[in-house]
């Protein structure tokens, strides 16, 4: 049962939602969508294969019963400990969404029954013209600065903001506090975790009159103080078929933006890892095994790590996202491109943390 999965959205209705995924070419219900989370093994939002023998069944329950041939050695040594690492979501910010920051593995474990923490990536898929983010701290504040503003609710003059455009990439460590300020569409790549800490929601209030709850000293225990990079532009990598260009490089995950007009893409799994296309633009045809596979605009297909070779044909734009076998071999590749240290940190998300890892260990 290895073929491409097809995956049926699940949306979610949050206060800052707006209509926009539905303008941009998805079958999004009527009113106002926050999100669409497009591939997920969270409980209670699981994903459904939409397509093919495996159509109505769960992508939680296809692990479970298929394990390394879905995931891969990576991540699936036998059928019972079979876990996705990564959560991805089309999400469409009509209003400003609260102001906030993940846990890192170490604290969520420690503190979240086990959890997983929350570093995530946002690629822009669509931005109103003055549109911005916050990412991080004005200056390198300590915790009682901050706790005493939060408590306060003085938030004003804390945080960078970033204005951003279409094609913009926002890397987000865990502990850095983040927001996206309204009048944007992004996919949000992250790891496969529910864990989200309110600083501030600038003091809205749901259709029940209620307060959304807010987690200031779990806040305070995680956020990281220092400034980081936070706009990527990705390094494009010479290609005849189609443009790709390098996103991001972590160890959670890769992330390649492809740029294909028309001409047939030759692509092969890996039994270590799956894979998954997000598709930002256009229309493709995944074809394995002499079977199609039709996706549009804003839809999402994962790719099993066993399923072997396939081919991507149309016009579109996607994102690919993957875990590589080793990712100090993506550098290196890039690295043997002929892109420097300093294009390959400035250029690709992620590749700082990568190479401060590499510079220890050399």
């Amino acid at each position: 049962m290895l073929y491409p999965y097809k995956m049926m959205p699940i949306y979610k209705d949050y206060i800052w939602g707006g209509h926009n995924l539905r303008k941009l070419g998805k079958p999004a219900p009527e009113g106002k969508v926050a999100e669409s989370w497009e591939l997920s093994a969270i409980s209670g939002s699981e994903s459904i294969i939409a397509n093919g023998p495996l159509q109505g069944k769960t992508l939680t329950e296809v692990i479970k019963k298929y394990g390394k041939s879905v995931l891969g050695e990576k991540f699936a040594s036998d059928k019972t400990n079979s876990t996705l690492p990564v959560l991805l979501k089309f999400i469409d910010a009509g209003d400003r969404i609260s102001i906030q920051v993940h846990p890192d593995d170490e604290y969520a474990l420690k503190h979240e029954q086990g959890k997983m923490g929350k570093t995530e990536m946002w690629y822009i898929i669509d931005a109103e013209p003055d549109a911005t983010v916050i990412h991080g701290f004005l200056e390198n504040y300590d915790k009682e600065k901050i706790r005493q503003a939060i408590l306060d609710e003085k938030h004003e003059g804390l945080y960078r903001e970033f204005k951003v455009k279409k094609g913009d990439v926002v890397f987000i460590p865990a502990g850095t506090v983040h927001a996206l300020n309204g009048g944007v569409v992004i996919a949000e790549i992250q790891q496969h975790s529910d864990l989200t800490y309110r600083l501030f929601d600038y003091n809205r209030t749901d259709a029940a009159g209620k307060k959304r709850p807010l987690h200031i000293n779990k806040a305070l225990d995680v956020l990281d103080y220092n400034s980081r990079k936070a706009l990527f532009n990705g390094i494009s990598i010479p290609g005849e078929k189609a443009k790709v260009k390098y996103l991001a490089i972590s160890d959670y995950f890769c992330v390649r933006h492809i740029e294909s007009k028309g001409m047939p893409i030759e692509m092969n799994t890996t039994d270590e890892s799956f894979t998954a296309f997000m598709f930002i633009e256009g229309e493709a045809e995944i074809i394995s095994n002499g079977e199609k596979v039709h996706v549009g605009a804003l839809e999402t297909v994962f790719i099993p790590a066993f399923m072997g070779s396939f081919i991507l044909d149309g016009n579109f734009t996607a994102l690919q996202i993957f875990i590589p076998d080793s990712v100090y071999e993506e550098y290196n590749y890039l690295s043997e491109m002929g892109f420097s240290h300093n294009d390959i940190i400035n250029g690709v998300a992620g590749a700082e943390n990568l190479y401060a890892s590499l510079k220890t260990t050399a």
